[in-house]
């Protein structure tokens, strides 16, 4: 909540806002709002890193095509948009 106090704070140092008398109370308003948004959105990076381990963990499963880029070259890290199209690929070729 702190650091969503500081960014309400700033809108009363923005250029075209300067020159209002800050009011705490609708600052206070404003940050809870900031803090909720920053609650969301951390947990959004949490769902978002949570679904990217498993498609990390399918990617190395499936082995080195996981990690082939278009033009041949392979990556350190499984490339997560490439899994669909090889699952589509061995179900279409009567794998699975």
């Amino acid at each position: 909540m702190e650091e969503a106090r500081q960014m309400a704070a700033q809108c009363w140092c923005d250029e075209e806002t300067k020159h209002i008398e800050m009011d705490t109370v609708l600052a206070e308003s404003v940050a809870r709002r900031i803090a909720n948004w920053m609650d969301t959105a951390a947990q959004n990076q949490r769902n978002t890193d949570y679904y990217r381990g498993l498609l990390e963990k399918c990617g190395k499963e499936i082995g080195k095509r996981a990690y082939q880029q278009d033009d041949g070259n392979y990556c350190d890290e499984v490339l997560c948009a490439k899994i669909p199209e090889i699952i589509a690929n061995d179900y279409s070729n009567g794998g699975g």
